[in-house]
């Protein structure tokens, strides 16, 4: 019997982890392998990797120092801002730290004393509660089982915890899928570019630059059409002159965008939610490391009275991060109608001037679109 089961080991999880008193027997529950480096044909994390302001500061809250084996290059000091529809281009400062994701989480939970136990290659599938404990059974990509017991069983595993299914989370409105796939680089100036297109999508799509490849992705909604959309995506992309190599991979992960107070799943004394899994993560970005280091701390902070009346303390320590998650669904409503968006584009505000060498802004503004390419057969599909 565990007081404290934690399915998922990225930050939240990690984070929540490292925190925990001394005096309480926890596990972490991970399908992916992060005892030791990745290799290929084994699950990732489908994340662009890129640590915002908000996500540095919460690390140095932490004490803590991202060290130089998780970084990845190049850094990125621009946001390159592309409306399709309305052929705006800006440029926009912004400070972010590129790591790569899988070493990141890694280093993570290999701050976690070695008193944590750990069961990695093992997903939840099932979580039950009974008389105030909760049983979750796992189950391996080879098909092997097992079953543990705990006090409390924290859900930091993502859009489709488990744990926010067991506490009657439904699909709803603001369920999407992210799509990404791993490309050759091909030249061109490395920069990081966010993509807004309306024929594809209401959220928005991302190139971010690492080391010899580029990450390419979108965010769309749930449905079947996914992958053809990111395929159309891609195909504008390239297009437009973005120069992309052979694709090395894609990937597909779901994504919850809140909407409103009633996304923010906290929990109960026996089944809490930390990171996406609560929903927090920013609506307008879909930016969620901050969001889990954050809320990681709080469940953390709650749990060290032992589990009895965690859930209430969760809740107040976790009330400034719903908060500020909120604010970011009120920034997504701004910039996400097209007229208001198209007006501050315009507007210049706070837009930086930067030289275009591979003369991506004239392409994309010259209307690349007639250019089409067959994506499939350019990249060898």
């Amino acid at each position: 019997m565990y007081d404290v089961c934690i399915i998922g080991g990225g930050p939240a999880g990690a984070t929540l982890a490292r925190l925990l008193p001394a005096g309480l027997r926890v596990l972490v529950v991970d399908r992916r392998r992060l005892d030791r480096p990745h290799r290929e044909g084994e699950p990732t994390k489908l994340c662009g990797g890129l640590l915002a302001p908000a996500a540095q500061r919460e690390l140095a809250r932490q004490g803590l120092g991202v060290p130089a084996s998780v970084i990845a290059g190049p850094q990125l000091f621009a946001v390159r801002v592309v409306d399709h529809v309305s052929g705006d281009i800006r440029h926009y400062q912004r400070f972010y730290t590129n790591v790569d994701r899988d070493s990141f989480d890694r280093w993570l939970l290999s701050l976690a004393p070695d008193r944590v136990d750990t069961l990695f290659g093992f997903g939840a599938y099932r979580v039950e509660v009974s008389e105030g404990e909760a049983q979750v059974w796992l189950r391996s990509a080879n098909g092997a089982s097992a079953s543990v017991c705990a006090r409390t069983v924290v859900g930091a595993d993502g859009a489709a915890s488990i744990v926010a299914r067991t506490l009657g989370r439904r699909r709803g409105i603001s369920d999407y899928v992210a799509v990404q796939g791993h490309f050759a680089a091909a030249g061109g100036d490395p920069h990081y570019g966010a993509y807004f297109d309306e024929d594809l999508t209401d959220f928005y799509g991302w190139t971010i630059p690492k080391g010899d490849s580029v990450s390419v992705g979108v965010a769309l909604r749930s449905g079947p059409g996914a992958r053809s959309a990111f395929e159309r995506f891609v195909t504008r992309l390239c297009a437009a002159g973005l120069p992309l190599g052979a694709v090395t991979g894609v990937t597909s992960a779901p994504l919850r965008r809140p909407a409103s107070a009633r996304d923010f799943l906290l929990g109960t004394d026996t089944l809490l939610c930390v990171g996406e899994a609560a929903g927090l993560i920013s609506a307008s970005s879909a930016e969620g490391i901050s969001y889990a280091l954050r809320s990681g701390a709080a469940c953390a902070a709650a749990l060290r009275g032992g589990p009895d009346g965690a859930a209430v303390r969760y809740r107040l320590a976790v009330a400034p991060i719903v908060m500020d998650a909120l604010g970011k669904v009120g920034k997504a409503r701004f910039i996400y109608t097209r007229a208001l968006r198209r007006a501050v584009m315009r507007s210049g505000v706070t837009a930086i001037r930067c030289a275009d060498p591979d003369g991506l802004s004239h392409a994309l503004l010259g209307g690349g679109s007639d250019r089409l390419v067959d994506l499939a057969a350019q990249r060898g599909r």
